[in-house]
């Protein structure tokens, strides 16, 4: 009989077709946390899209492997994982290229006053254009917060695509590692006060909650644009309203954000010079083919007793 592996959402068509050649899939039927807790008490593996809760894992007595669709794992809690046993697999290279031209097109955007002018447009005030000035990149500083391989990329692509000066901080690496990804290693503080345009690339744990807070923003240039496409705990909600409100920020361009999805009266969503997706960077055909893909091939090694490709508690696997 096939292994079941649960997914509590479905996945590009070719992973999924993946695995059904060696497992019986299922696709999470109510995604809510009670709902999971019925449905994982039979799987052998789950696929997660979704934040898990620990109960969920506890409760999922066949789970054999647990895999994340994408690259941050705090929707898993990997400590309940690794104290069962149990092999946390992820997708660290398949998001990249996505995320990194999605943080590209919406520091264009922010840059040419794209989303401001559309709106403009779409208003009927088309004679207002000359009250929309934009910049032109090249020139301009970066500063990179996360220098990994998404950070990395959005780097080589803005230093070869438009002559910016890259700067990079990352607790992580060291300065020579970070120059090696093609940045200038800056402190926190001096690359915020530096840097015309800063792009978050660091994950969500205790540590990096509201990294960017009130006193981090006010050390930022008056006038800088902030990006952020990673997670939304990293950004001090309030305090990047009131800043772009006053005018200190010029503008933003988040994909996620710290409520997903937010409320409708979030005075961030009011403001004109924010552009807001949702969660969405990694939204391309590409990057969830291969996202599920990665996914599917390290459950199904797992599952036929073989060392998974990427693993987030290597401990486990003996």
């Amino acid at each position: 009989m096939h292994p079941i592996v649960l997914l509590t959402h479905a996945i590009h068509k070719d992973a999924m077709a993946r695995l059904q050649q060696e497992a019986q899939v299922r696709v999470l039927s109510d995604p809510s946390p009670e709902g999971l807790l019925r449905e994982i008490v039979d799987a052998d593996a789950l696929l997660v899209r979704m934040p898990i809760p620990a109960a969920a894992i506890r409760a999922g007595h066949r789970l054999r492997v647990v895999a994340r669709h994408g690259v941050g794992l705090d929707y898993i809690p990997v400590e309940v994982c690794t104290e069962l046993g149990i092999p946390v697999v992820f997708t660290p290279d398949a998001n990249t290229e996505s995320v990194a031209e999605h943080v590209l097109g919406t520091m264009i955007a922010l840059a040419h006053q794209v989303a401001r002018a559309d709106r403009m447009v779409r208003a009927g005030r088309w004679n207002d254009r000359d009250g929309i000035m934009g910049i032109d990149l090249r020139g301009r500083c970066i500063g990179i917060v996360g220098v990994g391989r998404i950070g990395a990329r959005v780097a080589q692509i803005c230093r070869d695509a438009f002559g910016m000066r890259v700067l990079g901080y990352d607790p992580q690496l060291d300065e020579a590692a970070i120059a090696s990804r093609g940045a200038e290693a800056r402190t926190l503080q001096a690359l915020l006060a530096q840097s015309d345009f800063v792009t978050l690339h660091t994950p969500s744990t205790p540590q990096t909650r509201h990294l960017i807070d009130a006193k981090a923003i006010a050390g930022m240039k008056r006038g800088a644009w902030l990006i952020n496409h990673a997670r939304g705990a990293l950004v001090d909600t309030d305090a990047l309203t009131a800043a772009l409100k006053s005018g200190h920020l010029a503008g933003a361009a988040v994909d996620v954000l710290e409520v997903e999805p937010p409320a409708a009266t979030l005075e961030l969503l009011q403001l004109d010079n924010v552009i807001v997706t949702p969660h969405s960077a990694a939204l391309t055909d590409e990057a969830m083919r291969r996202m599920g893909g990665d996914a599917a091939e390290d459950i199904l090694r797992v599952l036929r007793k073989e060392a998974p490709l990427a693993c987030a508690n290597r401990q486990v696997l003996g």
